[in-house]
């Protein structure tokens, strides 16, 4: 070998060298400034409870790890499921990551699930996030540094809705806007007409949440959301930010779509709840907005057409003519007896309303 050729060689072994020296500072940079952040900011505990999501939960963890926020916590529950779950999961070799397998014990003990998973959790801040679900890479930073230059106890925003494939359906709420700038008399009417949050979005407080004694799932209702958004509101303010926060995932298998009559009558819920505030925040809804409780009691009769729509889908076609014609009966909006109508006869026909109620609001409006 010449001279020039050795010196060439090792020309290149030296420049080789630089290479692996400089790759491995910028490692170790950002090692240090991730550990750094991570000393320095707040930790978020995310709450991911799953059941047989081998087609979502790779997307779901990926999503947590893509966070442009690196002082997280992920908790995943795994209530028995059946298929690869587990086993995707254990792919994840991120130490921030704990894994617990647990017996099935059904959507109706979902809150023994998360509230196992807020006992061991460490942040200071608790956000959920199913198996199903996805955030955006830049939504923990967001809400954190907004939650830190608030007294909020809760933070939330808009939603992208999208399918099984990730196809994009939505973005909820349409106008986020309408709920910017609230009073707390006027969050809490939001909650008990219709809850707009979708849980994918929410960052709360930890000690907030245990405060109320951590998640709650009243029986008979296969969710803990609405119940426990609508607990914490009685304790603090709420701050909506407009801005994608979470990617909401329907699909066939959701509890959601499985399980609608369960998911109607958490509306009734809400209902119970408004009766059974203390007075003093009754009084104070009601100088805010005169018109809540009438609200409430419309809510209370509709919710029977809404159950006997349910129960069509569900092909429960007796209990679906029982409450429709409850329905009828009761002081309803002439749109909503007519719906109920239509709708026993689709029950005997052994059909769903769901065809035929989306053509009746858009001729005569929802209600």
């Amino acid at each position: 070998m010449t001279t020039r050729k050795k010196e060439g060689k090792q020309e290149g072994k030296q420049e080789g060298k630089q290479e692996v020296r400089k790759n491995m500072r910028l490692i170790n940079k950002k090692c240090y400034l991730r550990d750094t952040f991570m000393a320095t900011d707040p930790l978020v505990s995310i709450i991911t409870p799953t059941y047989n999501h081998e087609k979502f939960i790779a997307q779901c963890l990926e999503s947590v790890l893509s966070q442009r926020y690196p002082a997280w916590e992920q908790i995943v529950v795994d209530d028995g499921s059946s298929d690869r779950t587990g086993e995707i999961i254990s792919q994840y070799n991120d130490e921030r990551i704990k894994y617990i397998y647990q017996d099935n014990k059904g959507i109706m003990r979902l809150a023994e699930s998360y509230n196992m998973a807020l006992q061991i959790s460490k942040g200071e801040y608790i956000a959920v996030l199913e198996g199903d679900d996805l955030w955006p890479p830049d939504k923990l930073k967001i809400q954190i540094d907004a939650m830190r230059k608030s007294d909020a106890i809760l933070s939330w925003g808009r939603a992208e809705v999208i399918d099984e494939k990730g196809d994009l359906l939505a973005v909820l709420p349409d106008d986020m806007e309408a709920f910017m700038n609230l009073s707390w008399e006027q969050q809490l009417c939001n909650l008990l007409i219709g809850n707009p949050m979708h849980s994918c979005t929410i960052v709360c407080r930890r000690d907030a949440l245990q405060s109320i004694g951590g998640f709650k799932q009243p029986e008979g209702l296969p969710s803990v959301d609405g119940s426990t958004w609508l607990e914490l509101s009685l304790i603090g303010n709420f701050l909506p930010i407009n801005a994608v926060l979470g990617c909401y995932r329907r699909h066939d298998n959701q509890i959601s779509s499985a399980m609608k009559s369960s998911m109607i009558r958490a509306g009734l819920y809400s209902v119970e709840f408004f009766k059974n505030i203390p007075a003093d925040v009754r009084a104070s809804l009601l100088d805010e907005d005169s018109d809540i409780a009438t609200r409430m009691d419309r809510k209370a009769r509709e919710i029977d057409y809404y159950l006997g729509r349910a129960y069509l889908r569900e092909g429960r076609w007796s209990d679906a003519q029982r409450h429709l014609l409850k329905a009828i009966r009761e002081e309803n909006l002439p749109s909503i007896k007519a719906k109920a109508i239509l709708g026993i006869l689709c029950g005997l026909l052994k059909r769903d309303l769901e065809g035929a109620a989306s053509l009746l609001d858009r001729r005569i409006g929802p209600y």
